[in-house]
């Protein structure tokens, strides 16, 4: 986190002018210094105020104690205190001390005391600035916009709840720059403390107990079933002796980017891909990203072809700005400044597109800024970007606030601070605010599942097309170990999602979002198959072939264990095997429909007319209110897929309940369905089976007379009374 201004020649001429060094408590003294010149202020505030408790009379230690206040939010308060007395007690000394005390009013949210101190250093400098004082005036120039935007903005001081995300994250050590899958399964941030790796070590990265510091880590949490934040594992591949950080991870968790600086370069942007559960070890961007200048922070867009970076290059508006690349031929094309829309004669850093595609948030010192970094966000709007929103307070603040995230659904958002209040537990911490932003939410369906290869997890390509432009889109993986996949998309379109995998059949569907208006989550489970019958086809995916001597013993025609033999409980033609089809008992034979007898008063379905069958509550209810009902001429089935092109659909991962109905429909869709049931109830059991099955889609349809209705339809004309008996 870089500082708002550093200790300038003009504070070392504001020092020899108050000085009054004192010989004694030297031991102390160097301490303190050390740790103030180290911007380690909160240590170096306790030493310094031990010292000028026992000098009440030395200004060095007392405008230091001071300055400490400043970077000291616990104690930023007792900085008036001090420049107040500072000012009081020396008329006649050089102005530079009404730009402290106007520092130490600002961060206190004091703005028009701030200005008038800011507008008497001003004033006081006169029209002959020399070299050492343009720094400070630009910096009190700066600031007096600030406090204007100040006073604007706390006037409409935004209704946010921001909270500490604690558990096992955050330490009474540095926890910073959070970053998160779309899916908010996954929290990766940079640590400092007890637990860095080679612990303190000085600027040659050797032990060094007394002046050493500890380094920058990469940490890793995964969400929990019960949705809090498990224990952080350190990224072994990632982490070395020295300062190592993450900035960015792709919306699928699958790419991780990282940050490095070394001797020889100011720092450069890497990138790991995720194997399995193993990062692999970074690697450098190339030279459209990396520059000799610095480069450290970015945002990949969620189709993987944009990425979004700050970098001090030359030819920026400002002195650090956000710029873009496009992925072309599988490598970045030269970057393209973003403009004077985002970009101001100011610095603008950490950049975080959304999954959406449309909306950015970035951190900037211009815009609207109350202080330093604030939290600004644009949505690009007819290939432009919208002028750029403060997040307002209290998520900014008068100190730096960068690396801001969102997640998918945009109902949170996180980011880290070294703010006093909100619960913090250590020097800087990790932090939520909800809402994650101001006014409406983004729109984007966010499709998520595993893929599997005869019903085995694997690592896959997932290419999504746009039908109306024939845009690829991605390639996306899933991952090597779990299988899982994560896709966003943006609404206003049809997309064709292809999987592949080596050795497997492709599976093609269709997903639609195009008149898509509020967030949308899809868990869809796919299915490959290698081309072998079902029967061939392991089911548990946990299970793994051996050629040991059990297994050759266990194919013995006589060994009773042997499946194939007749007598054995298990073979499936045993006819008294549950998984017999021909065994009544086999709650999978589709024989189980016996003559209906509707009987009884016709349900009452009033209270779920006009009402969505999506709301489970609404479902369940009528489950209970008409889930035995029956008709002599109604039949319930089980709806396994509805496609415009039936040629993308396989359903061998369902074909143990017999072979689907597919019929053609007026609409142009075609609808595949199994199985006939009396009953929802009954329905509703294959339903579940094709469900665990990965058919998450599935649903249920009625028909009479071989017309087709929808349980809705159904509900509306009281499942038409008893006229179809």
């Amino acid at each position: 986190m870089q500082n708002k201004f550093t200790v300038s020649l003009v504070l070392m001429l504001f020092l020899l002018a108050f000085s009054v060094r004192s010989q004694s408590n030297k031991d102390l003294e160097e301490q303190a210094t050390f740790l103030f010149n180290n911007k380690e202020f909160s240590k170096a505030y306790v030493l310094f105020d031990k010292l000028f408790a026992k000098n009440p009379k030395n200004l060095d230690f007392k405008f230091k104690l001071g300055y400490c206040c400043l970077f000291y939010p616990e104690k930023k308060l007792r900085a008036i205190e001090i420049f107040e007395d500072l000012k009081r007690g020396n008329q006649d000394h050089d102005k530079v001390v009404d730009y402290y005390l106007g520092k130490a009013y600002h961060i206190n949210y004091r703005f028009d005391e701030a200005v008038r101190s800011f507008e008497a250093f001003i004033a006081g400098k006169g029209t002959k600035i020399n070299e050492d004082d343009k720094p400070l005036i630009a910096d009190a120039n700066l600031a007096l916009k600030n406090c204007k935007n100040g006073k604007e903005l706390l006037d409409k001081k935004v209704e946010a709840d921001i909270s500490n995300i604690s558990g096992a994250v955050n330490t009474e050590e540095s926890e910073y720059v959070p970053i998160i899958t779309a899916d908010e399964s996954m929290l990766i941030f940079t640590y400092v403390g007890k637990k860095s790796m080679g612990g303190k070590e000085n600027d040659d990265l050797k032990p060094d107990e007394e002046e050493g510091y500890f380094h920058e880590d990469v940490y890793m949490s995964l969400k929990t079933s019960d949705s809090t934040w498990g224990e952080p594992i350190g990224i072994k591949s990632i982490n070395t002796k020295g300062n190592d950080g993450a900035i960015a991870i792709s919306p699928d968790g699958q790419f991780l980017f990282t940050f490095n600086s070394t001797d020889k370069d100011k720092g450069d942007i890497y990138m790991c891909t995720l194997n399995g559960t193993e990062w692999s070890s970074p690697v450098h961007l190339n030279k459209n990203i990396n520059t000799d200048a610095w480069e450290g922070s970015c945002s990949l867009s969620a189709d993987g072809h944009y990425l979004y970076f700050a970098s001090e290059r030359p030819g920026g508006i400002g002195g650090r700005d956000i710029w873009i690349s496009e992925k072309i031929n599988g490598d970045w094309a030269p970057a393209t400044n973003l403009g004077p829309s985002i970009n101001t004669i100011y610095d603008e850093d950490a950049p975080f597109i959304h999954p959406d595609g449309i909306t950015m948030f970035f951190s900037s010192k211009g815009h609207t800024s109350i202080g330093d970094y604030d939290i600004m966000f644009s949505v690009r709007r007819d290939n432009d970007w919208t002028e750029p929103k403060n997040m307002g307070i209290p998520l900014n603040t008068t100190e730096a606030d960068r690396y801001y995230v969102i997640n998918a659904r945009g109902d949170k958002g996180f980011f880290s601070s070294d703010r006093g209040s909100a619960g913090g537990k250590g020097k800087q911490d990790i932090y939520m605010v909800t809402p994650g932003i101001l006014g409406d939410r983004p729109i984007v369906a966010m499709l998520k599942g595993t893929i599997y290869g005869d019903d085995k997890p694997i690592e896959s390509k997932i290419e999504v097309f746009k039908m109306s432009t024939s845009t690829l889109i991605g390639p996306y993986y899933s991952n090597s170990s779990t299988g899982k996949y994560l896709l966003a998309l943006s609404p206003g379109s049809v997309y064709k999602i292809k999987v592949t995998a080596n050795g497997y059949d492709p599976v093609e569907e269709e997903f639609d979002v195009e008149g898509l208006a509020k967030f949308l989550e899809v868990k869809k489970d796919i299915y490959l198959y290698s081309g072998k019958t079902p029967t061939d086809v392991v089911s548990n995916p946990t299970k793994t072939t051996t050629t040991t001597s059990e297994t050759v013993a266990t194919n013995n025609p006589n060994n009773p264990n042997n499946p194939n033999n007749p007598n054995n409980p298990n073979n499936p033609n045993n006819p008294n095997n549950p998984n017999n089809p021909n065994n009544p008992n086999n709650p999978d034979n589709p024989v189980t429909n016996e003559p209906c007898d509707p009987g009884g008063p016709l349900p009452d379905f009033t209270a779920l007319k006009g009402k969505s069958l999506n709301d489970p509550a609404i479902y369940k209810k009528l489950l209970a209110i008409g889930g035995n009902y029956c008709a002599g001429k109604m039949i319930f089935k089980v709806q396994i897929a509805a496609y415009r092109h039936p040629e993308n659909y396989k359903y061998n991962h369902l074909i143990q309940y017999g072979k689907p109905e597919v019929v053609d429909y007026p609409d142009g869709i075609t609808r595949f369905t199994q199985l006939e049931f009396k009953t929802i109830k009954d329905a509703e059991v294959q339903r579940q089976k094709a469900i665990a099955k990965g058919q998450t889609d599935a649903w249920i349809v009625g028909f009479i007379d071989g017309k087709r209705y929808t349980l809705e339809e159904l509900i509306m004309v009281d499942f038409f009374g008893k006229s179809v008996n």
